[in-house]
């Protein structure tokens, strides 16, 4: 077996496609569609964050405690402050999920890019 030969991808552009032109046009539609979806958990992780140090603040002032690090305790052992916490785990969560799945579709756009270039190597 010459060198050549050995060098051929055992793929053809016809079969055995890491990623189809189909994958490709979904991952895009993806990209696109998903932007705002993706504002919207930025916008909420951002308002959760805010409501966080919001909710403590409101706490920290009803707190009949005397020192400040003890008002800062109170505060932060309250079940609001627990649910303002939650939530802004659940946004934060929600963002790194999409941006996530933005970043596999930009990945399997690069494979076919990839994939794309070797076979118009193979045609020389």
């Amino acid at each position: 077996m010459s060198i050549s030969e050995r060098a051929r991808p055992i793929m053809s552009p016809q079969f055995g496609r890491i990623v189809s032109n189909e994958d490709v046009q979904k991952a895009l539609d993806w990209l696109r569609d998903s932007a705002d979806e993706l504002g919207r958990a930025a916008e909420a992780a951002a308002n959760a964050s805010s409501l966080v140090k919001h909710t403590e603040a409101l706490l920290f002032l009803a707190s009949d405690e005397k020192s400040a690090e003890a008002k800062k305790s109170d505060a932060r052992t309250q079940q609001r402050w627990l649910d303002a916490v939650g939530e802004e785990a659940r946004a934060a969560g929600e963002l790194v999920k999409l941006k996530a799945l933005r970043e596999a579709a930009a990945h399997k756009i690069d494979a076919w890019r990839t994939e794309q270039s070797n076979f118009r190597a193979l045609k020389i």
